[in-house]
């Protein structure tokens, strides 16, 4: 199990790199193809190409100082469920920036080159 939270641990710090550097492109490449999305108020999203637009639409928006810090791993075979806390601040009131802090679960699929991807991606923000 060392192994898979190592390998999900390595790809959650390169998906951050990705959305801090604003490429959505890179932050998409950490799904399946058939991955699925679901943002908080919003509807499901399918597909790498309607998740990186909703990434797309994050940079858009100035969300910035994106981190994640992974819980929990359990693994199940191919499969794997992660449970972490994520935060970041986006534009706040008179030029500021907000904080937001959250939780996140994810369901990760270890693809025919044994690469660890995000197949179901769940996350909400506290009030």
């Amino acid at each position: 199990m060392t192994t898979v939270r190592g390998s999900i641990e390595a790809n959650i710090k390169m998906l951050v790199a990705s959305l801090n550097g604003g490429d959505a492109v890179g932050v998409a490449a950490h799904y399946t193809d058939d991955a699925a999305l679901l943002p908080p108020d919003a509807g499901r999203i399918d597909g790498r190409e309607g998740i990186q637009g909703v990434w797309q639409g994050l940079i858009d928006a100035d969300i910035r100082d994106v981190a994640m810090n992974t819980q929990e791993v359990d693994v199940f075979g191919d499969v794997a469920n992660e449970v972490g806390t994520i935060s970041a601040t986006a534009p706040g009131a008179n030029g500021g920036r907000a904080q937001l802090s959250g939780k996140y679960v994810a369901v990760w699929k270890c693809c025919d080159d044994d690469t660890w991807r995000l197949h179901r991606d769940i996350w909400n923000f506290d009030a």
